[in-house]
């Protein structure tokens, strides 16, 4: 299990659908973790530092990302909910 803080936790990227999404992971890894989105252009550190009570506290861990098109992320921001999902 990590132990990161919104101030410790490593910037991580992932590729999908030709998109390079930022996100950072919290607490256990191996399990399936709860993906915390923000909003059409908020960022991650929308979170930071409030979850540092609970963030990584599910047994899966948590993952908090950046959208596409915001900060760190490639791509285009999403103008529906239907491609946010997508």
């Amino acid at each position: 299990m990590s132990n990161y803080t919104h101030q410790t936790a490593p910037t991580q990227f992932v590729e999908a659908n030709s998109i390079r999404f930022a996100y950072r992971r919290f607490g256990k890894t191996g399990g399936v973790p709860l993906v915390f989105s923000q909003h059409y252009i908020g960022t991650m550190d929308y979170w930071d530092p409030d979850g540092d009570g609970w963030l990584g506290s599910r047994p899966g861990g948590d993952l908090v990302r950046h959208n596409a098109g915001v900060s760190s992320s490639s791509g285009e921001v999403p103008t529906t909910f239907e491609r946010m999902g997508s």
